[in-house]
């Protein structure tokens, strides 16, 4: 027998505009996709195909790491995921309604 999931309270689009505004108002940022919690962009820098394809395969990876932090600790949950190459940084941040996708620069002040 399948137990029903408790219903949850869609985030609102004012919260969601809210955090775009606040991530895209921070210095280096390339791009912002917001997911709602079925992992469909709802608000992003990038056109819809590229947000659909870039949201697509970090929730892959999201759901590997999850699966594999179970195995670890079943009672321990992603707060972050962050993934980073010589010139970009990539934030993975969900919650129970939204993710929260950002792609900024990889600058390091102290390598020159």
């Amino acid at each position: 027998m399948l137990l029903d999931a408790p219903e949850r309270p869609p985030r609102s689009l004012r919260y969601v505009e809210d955090a775009f505004d606040q991530i895209s108002k921070r210095r280096n940022i390339r791009d912002i996709v917001i997911l709602n919690d079925l992992g469909h962009p709802v608000k992003s820098t990038m056109g819809h195909d590229d947000s659909v394809q870039f949201a697509g395969l970090f929730q892959a990876i999201r759901g590997r790491l999850e699966r594999g932090m179970k195995i670890i600790d079943p009672t321990d949950e992603l707060l972050m995921l962050r993934v980073r190459t010589k010139t970009n940084e990539v934030l993975l941040t969900p919650d129970s309604k939204i993710t929260v996708i950002v792609v900024q620069n990889a600058q390091d002040d102290f390598q020159k």
